[in-house]
């Protein structure tokens, strides 16, 4: 039977990989957007040329009702939710000295408050079924310390220790939650670094494709993660490992 699919932020980078990635695994997949809708129809007609079903839904995760409408518009057009990913986010950084009132609170609303709701709506779906996964995708700076990231890392942080709280939760009804946490990823985004100027601090000097991101989350879903739940997988190639230099370690050339 073929399963269902909701990705939350899938209009670019990891969330639009994820999707394309369950398609090409079988999955009909529903695209959540907000300001990218273009990138979301372009993914959707990618999955609807593989033969599977997409639907793209646009709306701002920051509020509940929103969130709400955008699973009952899900839920109306694909009857069933046997994975919900929860990827929409943004990253708004500034030093701790110069942060904002207004970037604090948007920073919160869309990578805390906002996953907390999504995946006690697809919960609420899951509970119904008798089945279901949840994956969020986090960041490595909820483990390491980064300049400027004192608000966003925190969020990130804060989605790890929920994913725990839900994952316990949720086991009764043998719904499992687990995350994964990215570091570097090749998404293109203009807001990102030359990869070469970041080695030094990635051990396996490269950056994450966001392929593997959704081949991870395939995993999650897969029957070989039945007993996993509450776990945060970090990928960023062993970033999260450094206490010193890198040529202390001796992989830096």
């Amino acid at each position: 039977m073929t399963k269902t699919a909701l990705v939350t932020g899938a209009g670019t980078g990891i969330g639009r990989a994820i999707a394309l990635e369950l398609a090409k695994a079988g999955y009909d997949v529903g695209l959540h957007c907000n300001s990218s809708t273009a990138g979301a129809e372009s993914a959707a007609a990618e999955i609807a040329a593989r033969g599977r079903k997409a639907g793209v839904y646009a709306g701002d995760l920051s509020k509940v009702s929103e969130i709400r409408r955008v699973f009952a518009d899900f839920r109306r057009d694909f009857g069933s939710l046997d994975l919900f990913v929860n990827n929409a986010g943004i990253t708004l950084l500034a030093p701790f000295l110069e942060m904002t009132e207004a970037d604090f609170d948007r920073n919160c609303a869309v990578d805390f408050k906002a996953p907390y709701f999504c995946m006690q709506e697809a919960a609420k779906i899951m509970v119904e079924q008798g089945k279901g996964n949840i994956v969020a995708i986090a960041s490595n700076n909820a483990f390491c310390q980064f300049a400027r990231a004192s608000a966003y890392a925190a969020m990130k942080a804060g989605l790890v220790k929920m994913v725990r709280s839900i994952g316990l939760e949720m086991a009764k009804y043998g719904i499992r939650v687990n995350a994964i946490a990215p570091g570097w990823t090749d998404t293109g985004a203009a807001r990102l670094d030359a990869k070469e100027s970041t080695y030094y601090k990635i051990p396996l000097r490269r950056w994450v494709l966001p392929e593997e991101v959704g081949q991870t989350v395939l995993f999650f879903d897969s029957p070989a993660a039945q007993s996993i739940t509450g776990v945060t997988l970090v990928m960023d190639g062993g970033a999260q490992l450094l206490s010193d230099k890198g040529e202390k370690y001796g992989f830096v050339q």
